[in-house]
């Protein structure tokens, strides 16, 4: 009656050892696994803090925090308020994927639901963004010359959009990677607090 149980322990610790060591070895292919670890080891995983281009192209640009995951999600934090060519106009934060595009340069797609000032449903923007990583591994840059950005009505058809031209825009999204103590704003020299 005990040999069953030696067996079955036997194997048991046998299969248990040999995926151990197969995977050990990177012999067992778990498709996810590969991908979260690629994420994960690619240098735009992280939190940013982005100077966006606004609705309105004479407008300054914007802190636009910004999250790259190593599970493949992307937040893009742009102000609740904003004026666009209608007018006032209320944005939830942008929520997408993003994936490798080369050993430094990511692309995304992310969509952003608008409202009026009122409440009532605008639509959504889309932006197809790829941002690339400076070889310090601190700083990103997005020219604009791959981005498509796109606005739907809220029955969801495309209403105006943006697409590439292959050159450089005439502001480019650029990021410093976020630390404790260093929230990435541009330096702009030193400030006094008064009062």
């Amino acid at each position: 009656m005990t040999a069953p149980r030696t067996i079955r322990s036997i194997t048991r610790r046998a299969a248990l050892g040999g995926a151990a060591g197969a995977a050990a070895l990177g012999v067992v292919a778990d498709p996810a696994r590969a991908r979260a670890a690629s994420l994960a080891d690619h240098p735009l995983t992280g939190t940013w803090l982005a100077m966006a281009n606004p609705p309105i192209a004479d407008d300054p640009q914007f802190a636009a925090p910004s999250r790259f995951a190593a599970d493949g999600s992307v937040l893009l934090v742009f102000p609740a308020t904003q004026t666009g060519p209608q007018g006032p106009m209320h944005g939830s934060p942008a929520m997408g994927v993003w994936e490798p595009d080369s050993d430094r340069r990511g692309r995304f797609t992310a969509v952003q639901p608008i409202s009026a000032p009122d409440g009532t449903f605008l639509g959504t923007v889309t932006i197809n963004g790829f941002p690339e990583v400076g070889e310090d591994g601190q700083t990103f840059i997005d020219d604009g010359s791959r981005t498509t950005i796109t606005m739907r009505d809220a029955a969801g058809a495309i209403v105006d959009q943006v697409v590439p031209t292959g050159a450089p825009t005439g502001r480019p999204v650029t990021a410093v990677k976020m630390a404790v103590g260093a929230p990435g704003f541009p330096a702009t020299g030193d400030a006094t607090p008064t009062g």
